[in-house]
């Protein structure tokens, strides 16, 4: 303050030599002198003001470990009735509707998983061995519980579930050695479409030698019956599986190119239980990792944007489900829809790239819009 009157009155005193006694000009000069000299601190305060600010915000932009996130959003439809392969590193490769198929096939050699479309509420019943086909009526499900694909495990489906075991692959067992290395079906099925009708089924035989699943089926009472020979042979090396439609008798190539995607948003069927030995099949939107192309983790009671590697426990995981459908949750009284909270996941691909993302905001069924954010973390 002493500093500040000694400023004024050093420039006061430059200001009036020469005015001798004129005392109304030195009242005005000495008025003058003080308003410059509050102009003066005013700016300065502003300007350190101003550096301040852009400081602190410098401060905090640089210690928030989300700045470098990317926003993406995925749209799945109202109903949520596209299934859409994305990629980490391009963004949304293909999208299809539920209802394009209702079986995939497996592709590697020496696989013969057998999908069902649950996202388009398809549904399989297993009804007995070979010598069911002709006995197959309308009641034949009735007291039936439908088979479902795994979720952790994609060479799990719905046809292979109860496999007891090399050679039983669930559907039918493996011709180990000569003559012809196939898998020969054993197995009645049952089958709901995506179109709501009802078709026996079976699978009869993969054969070894061509990678060809030659399938048989009729509407329930034996009329319109069908067998069709669904090759894998030229999506070797490239897909993981091949999609089928009982509907229209058509393959379908849902899936891109293994190496072209890395999580798949889409509908299928959870068992939740509704007491002590009872359950539904309730039907959830969620992610699922491709099974040939990544490796995934789940950092858990924390905040997302800051949650790092070294926080992973137990490393990272085949299982596809890892992201699953959990990520958000729904309220029981209010039936709202929300994120989990404190919940982020790490994934690894087969190059050694690695990515850090978490859900930031979930439309529900309304359109389908999956928000989230996303990081390179090499």
């Amino acid at each position: 303050m002493f500093s500040l009157y000694s400023d004024i009155f050093r420039d006061y005193c430059i200001a009036t030599q020469g005015l001798g006694r004129n005392m109304h000009l030195r009242e005005n000069l000495f008025k003058q002198t003080v308003i410059n000299h509050n102009i003066s601190c005013i700016m300065k305060s502003v300007f350190v003001f101003i550096i301040v600010v852009l400081f602190f915000a410098s401060c905090e932009k640089s210690n928030d470990s989300g700045d470098s996130f990317n926003t993406e959003s995925v749209s799945m439809g109202a109903n949520s009735v596209e299934d859409v392969y994305y990629s980490l590193e391009n963004g949304v490769i293909s999208s299809t509707n539920h209802s394009e198929w209702d079986i995939a096939f497996s592709v590697p050699l020496q696989t013969a998983t057998v999908l069902i479309n649950e996202g388009a509420g398809v549904e399989l019943f297993c009804v007995g061995d070979t010598n069911f086909w002709s006995s197959v009526d309308e009641y034949t499900i009735d007291s039936k519980e439908p088979r479902l694909n795994s979720k952790s495990d994609w060479y799990t489906g719905a046809f292979n579930i109860n496999a007891s075991g090399y050679p039983n692959y669930g559907w039918g067992t493996y011709h180990a050695g000569s003559p012809d290395h196939n898998v020969g079906g054993d197995s009645i099925y049952v089958l709901k479409l995506s179109d709501g009708s009802y078709k026996k089924f079976m699978i009869r035989v993969k054969m070894g030698q061509g990678s060809i699943n030659l399938i048989r089926w009729a509407n329930i009472n034996g009329t319109g019956e069908q067998t069709v020979a669904v090759s894998t042979t030229a999506y070797f090396e490239k897909k993981n599986f091949i999609h089928f439609s009982l509907v229209n008798n058509e393959i379908k190539e849902i899936e891109p190119d293994y190496d072209q995607w890395d999580l798949l948003f889409t509908r299928y069927l959870v068992r939740v239980p509704t007491g002590s030995s009872t359950y539904v099949n309730y039907p959830v939107t969620g992610v699922l990792g491709n099974p040939e192309h990544i490796n995934l983790a789940k950092v858990t009671g924390m905040k997302a944007e800051t949650a790092t590697e070294a926080d992973i426990i137990g490393g990272y995981g085949a299982d596809a489900d890892i992201i699953g459908y959990d990520w958000k949750e729904t309220d029981p009284i209010t039936h709202q829809m929300s994120l989990v909270d404190s919940v982020s996941y790490f994934v690894k691909n087969t190059t050694g790239k690695k990515y850090h993302l978490y859900f930031t905001e979930y439309s529900g069924l309304t359109d389908g819009t999956i928000t989230f954010k996303i990081k390179s973390i090499d």
